[in-house]
């Protein structure tokens, strides 16, 4: 149905003697049209919602997804009805910041986009401030691709099984020369190549959502820069999870959007507060890794990475695409039960690697497994508390870690050597190495950083913990002064907001001080903090992030009472009861509680309490739900009653 808004803009103009006033009126005319492929041809005016066929009066339906996208402009939505669609989504007008051009599904219908010639199933080909919500695409040879595409937004869709037989790069979601995009709270599963992929595209923002299984990656970040990754599940039984490089000969390849060759271009990426729970392993190949990384000025904080059978994060470097690695910060992460250590760092010598720090960090109880019977070194790693691999004694800092399996100086906790190499030293303890090698490793900590319950993969910090306000801070002011410009010795821990919408820039606090200020500018170059709020400092007053306590604390959670996720923890056994736990799909949640108290909302949150579902209940005692679109492991149930919240964790194996 057609609806119009009348905008009035004043225009003042001031002459000699006179000002004159003049009122512009601008029309705009918005629409709901609709696809409705019942229909056997499109209703101009006629279409009726709830009989689905051209004898009403709700306005515009066609009934294929070409006819709706050629005609809707600037602030119109496109209701999708429940169907199965087996043609190409092919957004042909551009909105405008102010309004969108929205494709979705109506209501709460279920729309199905499918078909293994769909080669992409959605086509975003130079039109910007497109939004896709709601869709269910599966089953097609390619999921999506945005070329020359700003400003689009993927919310709320299912992406399942993209099966290109060539196993394109392009197969997944893949971005070239888009920028300002945001793929956010969506399930993205099964993909012959690569889920995401960023080319050449910057400040795009990938948050909340849950991807699982690639062939090769699940995300990848190529020649691309100021992008974030944040709030994500990630489990990828095929492969590797991420990848951070340059480009050397990638890109879609039709004219005029070439294959892309561009070295020392991957740079201000920030990977953080993710969910990193799982990795295969070949045998007698490379391992695949967490995050294969090669970029240059990047954080990777405050994730947490377990049961990852590659290294968790592989700081490479190797020829055309990995030759630029430096400058990176790799702060407050957990890393455990990993089963190629922790961080692997690159010996490599040919290519450029400096200036990397890597602070605040919990590795503890991962060890070596070795799956790659090609190297004499792994055969004596074999089963070893091996908590990180490096190649190289320079070029990199260690600071302020807490580095730990069971036991305090145990041997092979710091494996040091090349996987071809027969001569590799005999295994020293960590102390050892802080001895002989301070400028390597510094203020290392060897304790069990007591988490919650790491076997349910609870990081929370229990009280009491050795981590609570044992980190370092990240940086010190340069000079004294006061207001809203700071110095400071090194700006690459910090971000601003980079411009990208729903994200913001860092909380900074100064030590010894509780007033908190918000970065909203940075320049890198002269390592300068503009904030939103006036702080008065001294000269080489430390700073972090914003902290409870006297210090920050190490590890990926702040210690908050027990309520780092975010959420009100209440777990009353007592209270509701839930089966079965280990879950296979379809779990019931009964409310024990005698009265007028009802269930009237249930949500299922991550381990960092980014939600991944939510429902509004209409006041039950009893109710189902279902989780098989959810990827195996740990998860929080939160049940809202009408007196109280209530928090159970739950595993689906």
């Amino acid at each position: 149905m057609k609806k119009r808004i009348t905008i009035f803009n004043k225009k003042i103009i001031v002459s000699m003697s006179f000002i004159f006033l003049f009122t512009c009126i601008n029309t705009f005319s918005q629409q709901e049209i609709y696809v409705d492929n019942q229909l056997s041809s499109p209703c101009l005016g006629t279409y009726s919602i709830s009989n689905r066929n051209c004898m009403g009066s709700d306005g515009n339906a066609y009934n294929t997804l070409a006819g709706a996208a050629a005609v809707a402009s600037a602030g119109d939505i496109v209701y999708i009805r429940e169907g199965i669609f087996t043609s190409q989504l092919r957004p042909m007008n551009s909105g405008t910041a102010i309004e969108r051009v929205v494709y979705k599904n109506f209501e709460n219908e279920e729309v199905i986009i499918t078909g293994v010639s769909l080669s992409p199933a959605v086509y975003i080909y130079e039109v910007d401030y497109i939004s896709i919500e709601g869709l269910n695409i599966k089953n097609v040879r390619r999921w999506l691709n945005a070329l020359g595409a700003n400003n689009i937004i993927l919310k709320s869709n299912t992406f399942k099984d993209a099966l290109d037989s060539g196993g394109s790069s392009k197969t997944g979601l893949f971005f070239q020369d888009s920028n300002y995009n945001r793929i956010t709270d969506n399930v993205i599963d099964n993909s012959t190549q690569d889920n995401i992929g960023l080319i050449q595209s910057n400040y795009n923002l990938i948050d909340n959502n849950t991807i699982t299984r690639a062939e090769h990656v699940l995300w990848t970040i190529k020649c691309s820069n100021y992008n974030v990754i944040r709030e994500n599940y990630f489990h990828n039984e095929l492969q590797k999870i991420g990848e951070v490089y340059d480009c050397d000969n990638v890109g879609h390849g039709d004219s005029p959007y070439n294959k892309i060759t561009s070295l020392n271009d991957t740079k201000h990426n920030v990977i953080e507060h993710n969910v990193f729970a799982f990795t295969t392993s070949p045998v007698n190949a490379s391992p695949y890794s967490g995050i294969q990384y090669a970029g240059q000025n990047g954080i990777i904080r405050n994730n947490v990475f377990y049961d990852c059978q590659g290294p968790p994060i592989s700081l490479t470097l190797y020829s055309d695409e990995a030759t630029f690695n430096y400058g990176n910060r790799v702060y407050n992460n957990d890393f455990y039960n990993n089963e190629f250590g922790a961080i692997d760092i690159s010996g490599s010598t040919s290519y450029t690697f400096n200036d990397q720090e890597i602070k605040n960090n919990i590795l503890f109880r991962n060890k070596f497994i070795q799956r790659d019977s090609r190297w004499s070194w792994y055969t004596e790693l074999n089963d070893k508390p091996v908590q990180i691999f490096t190649g190289r004694t320079t070029d990199v800092i260690l600071d302020n870690n807490n580095i730990f399996n069971s036991e305090i100086d145990q041997l092979y906790t710091i494996a040091y050597g090349s996987r071809d190499s027969s001569s590799n030293p005999d295994s020293k303890s960590l102390t050892w190495w802080e001895t002989n090698y301070p400028e390597l490793f510094l203020n290392s900590l060897q304790v069990d950083p007591s988490f919650v319950d790491a076997s349910t993969y609870n990081f929370n910090l229990s009280e009491g913990s050795p981590m609570i306000d044992a980190g370092g801070f990240l940086t010190e002011t340069s000079s004294s002064g006061s207001g809203k410009t700071m110095l400071v010795a090194d700006a690459s821990y910090f971000v601003d907001d980079f411009g990208i919408d729903d994200f913001t820039g860092d909380t900074i606090q100064l030590e010894g001080q509780n007033e908190r200020a918000v970065i909203t500018s940075i320049n890198y170059d002269t390592n300068t903090l503009t904030l939103d709020v006036a702080l008065t400092w001294s000269s080489g007053q430390k700073l972090s992030r914003s902290y409870s306590g006297t210090a920050p604390d190490i590890g990926a959670f702040e210690y908050d009472n027990g309520n780092s996720l975010g959420v009100e923890l209440e777990y009353d056994d007592s209270n509701f009861k839930m089966y079965p736990n280990p879950a296979a799909s379809i779990v019931t949640v009964e409310l024990s509680t005698i009265g007028s108290d009802n269930i009237t909302n249930l949500s299922i949150l991550n381990v960092l309490g980014s939600t991944l579902y939510n429902s509004s209940i209409d006041n039950k005692k009893v109710v189902e739900f279902d989780m098989k679109d959810l990827p195996n492991g740990v998860y929080l149930l939160k049940i809202n009653t009408e007196s109280k919240a209530m928090i159970k964790r739950i595993v689906k194996n």
